[in-house]
């Protein structure tokens, strides 16, 4: 059964049989959506391919967004969801014994800067199909961009005479993503020589990103090229996610405010972005484990050349 499916049968069922409140309806149709698009972008199609892994990295993921107690609500969703749909089908449940408590010390993957170079260059920008898929890769890298957010991009968003795009967030919240010199340049260039090639006569997508086919980019596609690269490369474990997690580390790296970066990735509370603090402490820490053995090294080094 398909993600989507599992998901408006059970909504429906405790709507119509159940008879929830609407605002119970509501948190549990949110709370769904967000686990499904989170499947998708985990190249997760039909529920039965769920795995206890995939809750694992999925309750970490919004561990890095949202408070424990909230999480702790969208596990129990999450549990209904699966518990219905053994009941009903026989389908496995993948949900175990997952408490939030299995990923509280969980902190965001991310990729350095060379292996961001690494991943953007082994495109063939001489193809169209690979700069395309670099561009998008690359937006969402130096915007710290969500990849619906890319996918929903429209081509009136872009303004690149100020170099700027207007994005649609979560909660309808619109903010202003500053892009490069390059990337605005990569932006036109796709938009005048492969877009228009692609763009069927007759129709006009008011989306950026289309296929050779018109259709509109999906989130499946960004997912896939992604990992197929992660498997080219050798890489560790990646997804889109991760190339968001990564302009944001770096940004602090390179001596943005806290402040800044909130606004940058489109976080309505603060407490969302502190997890890259975290990032930052680690990343210290092993700076420092690194030349504490540095100097413990020349130490020793000294007190053989003196016997």
């Amino acid at each position: 059964m398909e993600v989507s499916q599992a998901v408006d049968e059970y909504i429906h069922y405790i709507s119509a049989v159940e008879q929830k409140s609407r605002n119970t309806l509501s948190s549990y149709s949110n709370d769904l959506k967000k686990y499904a698009g989170f499947l998708l972008d985990s190249g997760i199609t039909e529920i039965e391919d769920v795995k206890n892994s995939n809750l694992v990295e999925f309750m970490a993921q919004q561990l890095d967004q949202m408070s424990k107690t909230s999480v702790s609500h969208l596990l129990t969703v999450v549990k209904n969801l699966h518990s219905y749909l053994f009941l009903t089908y026989g389908t496995k449940d993948p949900t175990g014994n997952l408490t939030v408590k299995v990923t509280k010390n969980h902190l965001p993957t991310f990729l350095n800067e060379n292996e961001i170079q690494q991943l953007l260059g082994s495109f063939n920008v001489e193809n169209d199909y690979e700069y395309y898929q670099r561009l998008i890769l690359e937006l969402i890298y130096v915007t710290g961009m969500r990849v619906s957010e890319v996918c929903d991009l429209l081509v009136k968003q872009v303004n690149v005479s100020h170099k700027l795009l207007r994005i649609t967030g979560k909660g309808s919240k619109e903010r202003i993503v500053l892009i490069t010199d390059e990337i605005c340049e990569r932006m036109q260039y796709y938009f005048h020589n492969i877009r228009s090639k692609w763009q069927k006569k007759g129709e006009n997508s008011p989306y950026f990103f289309i296929s050779k086919q018109n259709g509109r980019l999906n989130r499946q596609y960004v997912y896939n090229v992604i990992k197929k690269k992660q498997q080219e490369l050798g890489l560790k474990s990646i997804s889109p996610h991760t190339l968001r997690h990564s302009f944001a580390t770096h940004m602090l790296e390179t001596g943005s405010d806290l402040r800044t970066v909130q606004e940058l990735l489109g976080h309505s509370d603060i407490s969302t972005t502190q997890i890259y603090t975290h990032v930052q402490a680690q990343k210290l820490h092993e700076d420092y484990d690194r030349l504490s053995r540095s100097h413990q090294s020349l130490n020793d080094k000294k007190d053989t050349d003196n016997l």
